[in-house]
């Protein structure tokens, strides 16, 4: 095999995919842009190509398992949230601390604390079932150990106080189960990116209780199949949290905020906790002509 052609490829396949998210910006980060995001907290677009280009550099400075552009969707749901809802931003599993370190900036910045829960020794010892997952967008098998992604408290505390913003943390250090047994604070909103399906379970049995009406719940976790299928299982959701499953967006491929060979994806899903539906559109299936503006349907 030759290899020295390799790199060159690699590079302009590197830069086309760059020039496509660059492109597909303006639609990908429009809600981010929004006049009306972050308007209740003064957060104007200076501040939000300013927070955007600190995001940006982050995730180049810290290892992370999510992207920037992730993250400001996440930012552009916390500058939503009304400014009289109380409660603070939670992220559960952190690694090193490149996605606490955004999502700190944009909670510091609506005076939200951000609890950032995480054992500090990587995954628990994963149950047989959970030890694998299918990604079938991807055509990929994710596999994981015990002390998988590990990052230790004091590398994303100096990290954090280094990119981010130190005075908006806490941190929970423990496994799920043991630390958020006593966390009974209001939340506006959750960020999951743990991995395994027990994780998944365990922080949705506590979280979603104490997640305020319309609140979202992003998972980055939603293309294995093993943690999607989580958000769609009524039976679990009956019997921890007496309530059916709430769905998932972007169950099995992402939304879709990066360019892939097949599309555009991402690892990014949420769902809604409560929407009010008197405020959505409501759309009579009637046949084609709902969908086509004075569509014929003569031959």
């Amino acid at each position: 095999m030759d290899l020295r052609g390799q790199k060159p490829i690699s590079i302009l396949a590197r830069l086309y995919r760059l020039s496509l998210l660059a492109l597909s910006a303006p639609i990908v980060l429009g809600e981010y842009f929004s006049a009306d995001t972050g308007s209740e907290y003064g957060v104007g677009f200076g501040t939000k190509c300013a927070l955007a280009g600190k995001m940006l550099l982050n995730n180049m400075r810290i290892p992370t398992g999510s992207s920037f552009v992730e993250h400001l969707i996440i930012a552009t749901k916390i500058l939503n949230v009304p400014k009289e809802t109380e409660g603070s931003v939670v992220e559960c599993g952190c690694y090193m601390g490149g996605s606490t370190a955004n999502l700190s900036l944009v909670a510091g910045r609506c005076d939200r604390r951000l609890d950032v829960f995480d054992s500090f020794e990587g995954m628990p010892e994963p149950a047989e079932g959970d030890r694998s997952h299918v990604l079938i967008g991807s055509r990929e098998v994710h596999t994981y150990d015990e002390g998988s992604w590990r990052g230790s408290l004091e590398a994303v505390r100096r990290n954090v106080a280094a990119f981010g913003d130190i005075s908006a943390c806490t941190f929970h250090e423990g496994y799920f189960e043991d630390t958020m047994e006593d966390f009974d604070e209001p939340v506006t909103l959750a960020f999951l990116d743990v991995g395994l399906r027990a994780s998944a379970e365990t922080c949705l049995e506590h979280l979603w209780p104490l997640l305020s009406r319309e609140g979202y719940l992003f998972t980055h976790d939603v293309k294995h199949m093993e943690i999607a299928s989580l958000f769609f299982d009524n039976e679990w959701w009956r019997e921890h949290l007496d309530r059916d499953a709430p769905g998932v967006i972007g169950a099995g491929s992402g939304i879709g905020l990066h360019p892939k060979s097949n599309g555009f994806g991402s690892l990014l899903g949420y769902t809604v906790k409560e929407p009010r539906l008197h405020a959505f559109k409501e759309v009579a299936e009637e046949g084609a002509g709902t969908y086509r503006l004075r569509a014929s349907t003569d031959d």
